[in-house]
């Protein structure tokens, strides 16, 4: 079965990018434009989760936040993936499990993928 990476990216190219990229490297994606609340989360059953922390219609690193507090959700790991300047700390004080700066290089997100799944 292969694992599920969740990804959660208002930007429709980067999403469509990172979708294609880690399709070909044998990862179910289950891509979202749009922020999902906790509830639906745990119904696609993610190995991992790469989360812009500005989303269209809510903040990832808010997101983060519960789904490290949810029992069911807290050992997913999560990927903050973001441009913003203080995306470390913004990681950290939100229990992300790491981060990725854009732009990024697209071996560092298959690395960074692999690393956690």
């Amino acid at each position: 079965m292969r694992k599920r990476v969740l990804i959660l990216e208002d930007n429709k190219q980067s999403l469509d990018l990172i979708e294609e990229i880690l399709s070909d490297e044998g990862y179910h994606v289950i891509p979202f434009d749009h922020y999902e609340p906790v509830d639906n989360i745990v119904d696609f059953d993610p190995q991992l989760i790469l989360l812009d922390i500005r989303l269209s219609d809510g903040y990832g690193h808010l997101l983060c936040q519960d789904l490290k507090n949810d029992v069911r959700t807290k050992e997913i790991p999560v990927i903050l993936v973001s441009g913003a300047g203080n995306l470390e700390k913004i990681a950290r004080d939100s229990h992300a499990d790491d981060f990725l700066s854009k732009p990024f290089d697209l071996k560092d997100l298959v690395q960074i993928v692999k690393r956690y799944i």
